[in-house]
């Protein structure tokens, strides 16, 4: 049964888009924003120590001291209002059965992040707040498609939607599939296509199943329309988005030539905050102000004018009340624009730097390649425990080297195992199993890149083979 946090979320992010002015937005912001520090202060001992509850919402909001993922980690108990719950408890239950919504005593939800600014990140959300972030990224993802036009066609015959992202129950976008599997009633089906499956397989369901909507990460979306490009998939869903990572130029031109007339849409969200922004018709990536707050700083943590690239940026949700997350650090870079968007949306928009992981080719025969997007990749490292950073290098074809730092008190030889033993599964199912070396090595640091940001965690020092390499 779809709930009214849900509803309720999806009817006021869509008429205020359509209908109010950016003051309006801004004042909606501020009141969340009150609230939220208030409700902080009293319920969070974390947040209660930062929080000084005098002057503005925003001014109190910007004499508080920014936190990073690990200082949230060891403080963890302190940063959840109203329950006793440790980050052990959080991380065993992120580990919970694939294609189960992960939930610690099966009431709060528990996301993982992949650990790419240092460490994993355990964050829990209610079932409010779950639902609110579910209603605004719907409302604002279809926004086109939310006229009675199109409506009618969803009352007509369910709509089918397709999520190809990891199985694993920790990951924000699984659970936003399953949790639309659970309520999405008569007017839609929705089915997962798990990313760690070998391509053949997903090819095969997806063209039994006929999407009208792909959802996925813009990595497999750009390996899809390699597929159907070859011949192998023959889908024609009307619209498309993706997430979780950033699209690359030739991978969104081939996914919107291969899938055209079908929209080609992004969506901006993290394990901290799904509601992040969603881009436009007019290709405009929007911030959703009105649930979030964004600031684009240096690296003095000073706020950056308009127009300049920040060196990070801090988040702010003001929809999560169970754990606040308040001046949180995100390595993603952005600049605003002043320009006015010309769909019209009184958000404002802003440029995003993109993510950087790459696609490995591995070798299963002569001119036979088998493709790994890096969510798929990743997804083997979720099960690992006792890693603080990781890094996956292919060095050559068949030859992957995974650097790690160990968590403190960790035996490293055990974390090689478990790596090698999560690969071996992975490999088994692509055929690759005895073709393919993976090589464990402790390290003491991983460096980031040039500009200290995201640490890129799977790079190629070989590139795609030749046949592979396609052109914008």
């Amino acid at each position: 049964m779809t709930s009214r946090y849900f509803l309720t979320s999806l009817a006021e992010a869509l008429l205020r888009e359509r209908f109010a002015s950016p003051a309006t937005v801004q004042r909606v912001q501020q009141r969340r924003l009150k609230h939220l520090l208030q409700h902080a202060a009293r319920h969070s001992p974390f947040n209660g120590r930062r929080i000084q509850p005098a002057g503005s919402p925003l001014e109190q909001l910007q004499r508080i001291r920014p936190v990073d993922v690990r200082e949230m980690m060891d403080n963890f108990p302190d940063t959840v209002c109203g329950a006793e719950i440790t980050l052990t408890e959080a991380r065993a239950a992120a580990q919970s059965e694939p294609g189960k919504v992960a939930r610690v005593r099966d009431r709060w939800m528990v996301s993982q992040t992949s650990g790419t600014t240092g460490e994993p990140g355990y964050f829990l959300n209610d079932h409010r707040s779950v639902d609110i972030q579910r209603g605004v990224v719907f409302a604002r993802t279809f926004r086109d498609r939310l006229a009675w036009k199109h409506v009618r066609r969803f009352i007509r015959r369910r709509y089918r939607m397709a999520f190809v992202v990891t199985r694993l129950s920790g990951c924000i976008s699984t659970q936003t599939c399953l949790l639309g599997k659970q309520q999405s009633g008569r007017m839609a089906e929705i089915r997962l296509f798990p990313s760690e499956d070998p391509i053949a397989e997903i090819v095969r369901g997806l063209n039994e199943y006929q999407p009208d909507y792909v959802h996925g990460y813009a990595s497999m979306l750009e390996l899809l329309a390699y597929q159907a490009d070859d011949g192998a998939l023959k889908i024609r869903p009307e619209f498309i988005s993706s997430g979780s990572e950033g699209f690359s130029k030739a991978g969104r031109a081939a996914v919107e030539r291969v899938f055209a007339p079908a929209v080609v849409t992004s969506q901006y969200g993290s394990t901290e905050c799904s509601v992040l922004g969603n881009e436009c018709r007019a290709g405009q990536m929007h911030v959703n102000s009105d649930y979030v707050i964004l600031e684009g700083v240096d690296e003095n943590d000073q706020l950056v004018p308009p127009g300049v690239k920040s060196h990070q940026t801090l988040l702010t949700n003001l929809v999560n009340l169970f754990q606040p997350i308040i001046r949180f650090r995100l390595t993603d870079s952005i600049s605003w624009q002043t320009t006015p968007c010309p769909c019209g949306s009184p958000l404002p928009t802003i440029q995003l730097e993109g993510r950087s992981d790459e696609m490995l080719w591995l070798e299963r025969g002569p001119s036979d390649f088998v493709s790994c997007s890096p969510p798929s990749l990743q997804a083997q490292m979720y099960p690992v425990a006792g890693i603080r950073q990781w890094q996956l290098i292919q060095t050559q074809r068949n030859h992957l080297r995974i650097r790690f730092v160990k968590s403190p008190g960790v035996d490293g030889a055990t974390v090689a195992a478990d790596i090698r033993q999560s690969f071996r599964k992975y490999l088994d199912l692509e055929r690759l199993g005895t073709l393919v070396e993976v090589t464990p090595e402790e390290v003491d640091m991983i460096p980031r890149t040039a500009r200290g940001q995201k640490l890129k965690q799977i790079i190629s020092e070989v590139g795609a083979p030749p046949r592979k390499v396609r052109s914008s």
